[in-house]
């Protein structure tokens, strides 16, 4: 157990950065996990076996998370030190955990991306953000890759249009796996022209988005 603000000068150049996400051999999570959180607030974590009790209430949590004030803003008092998250970025009001699983009463997170960890925390604590609310709340995506195309509409069959890997688009509307996208300037002012992208594949992410401008 030690009190930390843990490696978060590096996820800040990540943050102020694209963020790729998720690689192709990485199982995506089904949505995100968003924690309320205020200074002095205690975010309990669960174990799959502390769970398996006879009466609620008997749960006894494995760790816990606190946040303190520092200045403006509010930071990471106490975690365990394998708490890895996929994006916290406190004080633009920004703390996203991947879910693995949606229960009633709890959820399972993905408490370390590097190694696929997992505990479980009241779903009380928080809100669950699906995919479409998560994509929709991005201020920009782009393609992973090139040659991706950019398609009137999904429902109909096209060669769609070849855009530079490069460009940018707002997310207005997500359908599924396809998303009707703004196309915009370099300067990510919006160039009056719409399309439809598809951002996901099965399990593999086709889009890179950013947090943040």
């Amino acid at each position: 157990m030690i009190v930390f603000q843990k490696q978060y000068l590096s996820l800040l150049a990540v943050f102020l950065m694209v963020v790729a996400g998720y690689s192709q051999n990485k199982t995506l999570p089904i949505g995100f996990f968003s924690p309320h959180f205020s200074e002095g607030h205690t975010l309990y974590l669960y174990s799959e076996g502390s769970l398996a009790v006879k009466l609620p209430g008997q749960e006894k949590p494995i760790d816990s998370i606190t946040l303190k004030k520092l200045g403006y803003n509010r930071v990471i008092d106490y975690a365990p030190k394998w708490f890895e998250p996929v994006y916290d970025k406190l004080d633009y009001g920004i703390f996203y955990i991947g879910v693995k699983k949606l229960g009633t009463d709890y959820v399972e997170i993905i408490a370390n991306e590097a190694t696929a960890k997992t505990v479980y925390m009241a779903r009380h604590n928080g809100d669950f953000i699906s995919w479409a609310e998560f994509l929709l709340t991005m201020h920009s995506v782009e393609f992973d890759k090139e040659s991706q195309k950019v398609y009137d509409d999904p429902k109909i069959k096209s060669a769609g249009r070849i855009y530079d890997r490069n460009t940018f688009f707002r997310p207005l509307f997500v359908a599924g796996d396809w998303m009707e996208v703004a196309i915009l300037e370099n300067d990510f002012n919006p160039t009056g022209k719409t399309g439809w992208i598809r951002w996901r594949d099965g399990n593999r992410l086709l889009i890179r988005y950013n947090l943040l401008s």
